[in-house]
């Protein structure tokens, strides 16, 4: 263990023992056995200031090559962590970008390192540190971290080899660092195949993590952390209403809306003198499956006592569907309500029901209100059932006039 002081910063760096292995040929690596591919050196770093110096040292964000093993390795990570009970990692661009931007650098310069180097005439020569590089893309740090690996072919595998190293996997269970960023590149270099993790917390950012920061979900019901010691928070999904304001608590079981597509989740949290607001979004991919549609939220109904009818007719259908799947529903209506008739009161969809005003008072103005619940009976689980459709009747002395208007055919 060895410590480095620079003005302003203490940066501590776990060595560990590591051999620098030339590479078989790329094509015999999934046939031969050889010795474990290169981790590098853990890097851990703590700062509450930085001003660095830019210059050849990142800033550019490269490619995505394989988008799903990053991916894995944050899941990978986030279980790790989770079978300790610690807190998920956010996943972050700006710490994607600058992890990404290395594990490219590395391969195209083809050297192995933290810091970042740029090959000039054979020769490497040094652009700056590695919390440098980072900060390049990620400011305002508290906490910093990195781990580095070559040569392994799968999410998986590198992961066991970040794990079976003390200082690599006292980065991945470090519980002061909140956020987590992933770069792999395959295609040059010695070792064909590069990975770099960057780990970090920043001042005054509080992440919001949903079901361990996987990117998708089949289910409604899902998991929340939220970072931080607060007193209350609110939540809500998309753009809906906010909740009312509740005790804070850190882990939260919320739902989802009940269809698939990209949802945001937002948190306010507040405590005295202080507030603060994040959010996290999560791919639901639900399956297909029976879902109640076709019904009105309200009716409204007008009875002209001198007209001595109603606007709209007095009778108005009713049609239940399924909007999901192809599977037939059987529905039931009901009401408590005695001023009107619902008939049929049971079905199967495509089969409606009517709603009739039939009993009220003819020739005193008034005000009738209501409400009539449908609720699939089969099969068990249909989306949006129940569903309540308020009713109301307006009584009134204003006539209802007809005027008709001439059609011109040319």
């Amino acid at each position: 263990m060895m410590f480095f002081r620079r003005p302003g910063i203490w940066i501590l760096i776990l060595i560990i023992a590591c051999s620098m292995l030339v590479r078989p040929d790329r094509e015999s690596l999934a046939g031969v056995v050889a010795p474990p591919p290169p981790l590098g050196e853990p890097a851990f770093s703590r700062s509450e200031a930085l001003t660095p110096d830019y210059t050849g040292c990142g800033g550019q964000n490269a490619a995505v090559i394989n988008a799903s093993y990053e991916q894995q390795v944050v899941n990978l990570v986030n279980a790790e962590r989770a079978a300790r009970s610690l807190p998920p990692l956010k996943r972050v661009s700006l710490l994607d970008n600058a992890a990404r931007y290395h594990a490219t650098d590395m391969a195209q310069d083809n050297y192995f390192s933290h810091d970042t180097y740029d090959r000039s005439g054979g020769s490497l020569v040094l652009r700056c540190a590695w919390s440098e590089r980072i900060t390049a893309y990620y400011t305002n740090w508290s906490n910093l971290g990195e781990n580095i690996a070559a040569g392994y072919l799968t999410p998986a595998e590198v992961m066991n080899a970040w794990m079976n190293s003390d200082g690599h996997r006292a980065n991945i269970l470090r519980d002061t660092f909140w956020e987590i960023g992933v770069g792999y590149f395959e295609g040059a270099g010695s070792y064909y195949r590069y990975w770099a993790q960057d780990f970090g917390r920043r001042n005054g950012v509080y992440p919001v993590v949903i079901n361990n920061d996987a990117d998708s979900t089949d289910s409604q019901d899902v998991e929340l952390y939220i970072y931080g010691v607060w007193s209350e928070m609110r939540i809500r999904n998309n753009a809906d209403t906010w909740t009312s304001w509740q005790p804070f608590q850190n882990r939260v079981s919320w739902q989802l809306p009940p269809n698939s597509g990209l949802h945001t989740v937002s948190v306010e949290m507040r405590k005295t003198g202080q507030t603060a607001a994040s959010s996290d979004t999560i791919n639901l991919d639900l399956p297909i499956r029976a879902q109640l549609g076709n019904l009105p939220d309200s009716i409204s109904l007008t009875y002209s006592i001198p007209s001595q009818r109603f606007l709209p007719p007095d009778v108005v259908s009713v049609t239940p569907q399924n909007i999901g799947d192809e599977t037939i529903l059987s529905w039931q209506v009901d009401t408590l309500d005695n001023w009107y008739e619902l008939i049929p009161t049971t079905g199967n969809t495509p089969d409606n029901f009517i709603l009739a005003a039939n009993n009220f008072i003819t020739d005193t103005i008034g005000a009738y209100t209501g409400a009539f619940t449908v609720t699939v009976t089969s099969p068990g689980g249909t989306i949006g059932s129940p569903h309540r459709t308020a009713v109301s009747l307006t009584v009134t002395d204003a006539p209802i006039y007809t005027i008709y208007l001439p059609a011109m055919i040319r």
